[in-house]
């Protein structure tokens, strides 16, 4: 697994199954390679469904050799908790992931609520403008398509900045491009919004995604 760092100048590859670097997660990057300086080998890493959380994870385990827990939350406190002092012993590492914050958690084992609390806590941001382009393209690269860039720069000035809505929009886009049998333009990226902002507004139609570009 690699990690790609933007801008993108070639279009990625359906092979490539790394996780986009920007400013705005750098941090989170540097962080995750350098796991030896966390506090009790330990880190927490919080971030939006599509925000690359697993995909990072994974790049951290083979790094590393260490643990992983994906959706960290809906693990019962007594397993949580014997994995932490395995780690602990083993002098291995521990990552646990989650979409939600600590304090929705619902710990209720004393002791591995303190041992949470002493961990490092690195949270994903909303994405920039790059990671926003970035992970469009890797979607219809790895369908084999390109989305021009004057329909990235409508979308930029304009999109909700979310990895929720990076991903529904990157789907409606697919869905107008395979049925029109056109390119994704800047017409197709304005009637794409223009769906997606209707879908929103419309009571009890919340718009659902089916497939994160990033995993995670």
């Amino acid at each position: 697994m690699t990690q790609i760092a933007l801008p993108l100048d070639t279009a990625l590859s359906a092979k490539d199954d790394g996780y986009i670097v920007t400013d705005v997660n750098a941090q989170v990057h540097g962080y995750l390679q350098n796991w030896q300086s966390w506090p009790n080998l330990t880190a927490i890493l919080v971030g939006d469904s599509g925000s690359g959380k697993s995909a990072m994870a994974l790049q951290f385990e083979q790094d590393s050799s260490g643990y992983i827990v994906d959706n960290a939350e809906m693990m019962a406190d007594a397993d949580l908790f014997h994995l932490w002092n395995r780690g602990k012993e083993e002098r291995k590492p521990l990552l646990l992931t989650s979409a939600k914050p600590i304090s929705e958690w619902n710990v209720q084992l004393p002791d591995l609520k303190s041992r949470l609390a002493a961990s490092l806590l690195i949270e994903i941001d909303s994405p920039d403008e790059a990671m926003i382009e970035g992970l469009l393209q890797k979607y219809f690269s790895l369908r084999g398509l390109s989305i021009s860039e004057d329909a990235l720069s409508y979308l930029r000035k304009r999109m909700e900045r979310s990895y929720r809505n990076v991903q529904l929009l990157a789907q409606q886009m697919d869905n107008l491009a395979i049925e029109r049998k056109k390119p994704i333009t800047r017409a197709i990226a304005m009637e794409a919004l223009s769906q997606l902002q209707a879908m929103v507004e419309k009571p009890g139609k919340e718009p659902e995604a089916a497939q994160n570009i990033e995993e995670g």
